[in-house]
Formats: C-alpha cells, sequence, structure tokens
C-alpha cells in the first residue's frame, strides 16, 4: 500500500532522510493524524511563560520553534500538492532562518499556536486523502533536487518528531 512505502533514496535527499527515519514504520496517514491530536495538545500545554525563552544552546525560542514548524507545514503541503500535479517548476529552497527572524507574525499564544498547527495539518491531510495512490510517486524539484510526494508525507511527520524531541529536552517535559 503506498501509505506504508518509506521514500527510496532516489526521491529524497540527503538530510530528508534522517527526518524520514524517525517516523515508526506503517501508514503514513495514521501516523499524520495521530500526530494532530498529540501536536495539538502539546503545544496548547506549554506554559506560556515559555514562549519567550531561549535555552542555550539553541538560538531560537519556544514560540520561534513552534512557529518554524507552523512554516515548515505550509512549505511541505504546498510542495506536496505542486509535485502531485506533475509540475516540474523548480521550487525554490526556504531559509527557515530568515523566516525565524524577520518577525512577520504577532506574538501568539500557546492556544492559538495549537489551533494554527491543528489547521495547517487538518488541511494537509485533506489534500493527502484526496491523492490517487499513484500521485505519492510524483516527484518535483525544490531546491534543485528531486523530491516525491510520498517524502514530503513522511517529512511532515519526522520534522515534528525531530523539533519535539528537542523542545521536550528543553522544556523537561
Amino acid at each position: 500500500m503506498c501509505f506504508e512505502q518509506r521514500p527510496g533514496n532516489h526521491e529524497c535527499f540527503d538530510y530528508h532522510r534522517d527526518y524520514v527515519a524517525k517516523v515508526p514504520d506503517g501508514n503514513i496517514l495514521e501516523t499524520l493524524t495521530a500526530q494532530l491530536e498529540s501536536i495539538t495538545a502539546y503545544i496548547g500545554a506549554i506554559p506560556s511563560n515559555q514562549l519567550g525563552v531561549v535555552h542555550a544552546p539553541y538560538g531560537w525560542s519556544v514560540r520561534t520553534v513552534i512557529e518554524h514548524c507552523c512554516d515548515a507545514e505550509r512549505v511541505f503541503g504546498y510542495r506536496a500538492l505542486r509535485f502531485a500535479t506533475g509540475d516540474q517548476t523548480d521550487l525554490p529552497g526556504w531559509d527557515e532562518n530568515h523566516y525565524a527572524s524577520c518577525g512577520y507574525g504577532k506574538e501568539l499564544g500557546t492556544a492559538d499556536l495549537a489551533a494554527e498547527y491543528r489547521n495547517l495539518r487538518q488541511s494537509n491531510l485533506s489534500l493527502l486523502r484526496r491523492l490517487r495512490p499513484e500521485a505519492f510517486d510524483g516527484i518535483g524539484l525544490a531546491d534543485g533536487r528531486k523530491v516525491s510526494v510520498r517524502t514530503v508525507t513522511w517529512l511532515m511527520a519526522g520534522h515534528w518528531i525531530h523539533h519535539h524531541a528537542i523542545l521536550e529536552k528543553r522544556l523537561g517535559s
């Protein structure tokens, strides 16, 4: 089944493999759905007074990490849509450090950040559930490298797992 097939080396680039490796085996849509609930609960439970804290040696506040995860979820969804349609436009990479440092958004509390992530993940799940199984084999270009819809789907899960582990370490939860 296409939802249980991990991305192959031909459909993702080097650092993607680290994120994909963090995702447990199984149906990726089920994993993403389970994360929807756990992520929302986790973000919502972060004490508000911790959002602005930067824990050494990290350079981002807890809020910035969560905002970064929201931004990444948006990028992943957009890439999945483009690649599923067969669009061969080379999409530019995105500089997460620029996004994090530019201060484009208001400082939201945990309830709003949790709701934003929930809405983004729910939107991406709606798209992924709509795709035909063969669409997951679609390959597009991002930052000059080949990436499949399958890879982007697994990245959604692995990216959160990566940052969740860091947040747990930082917050001692």
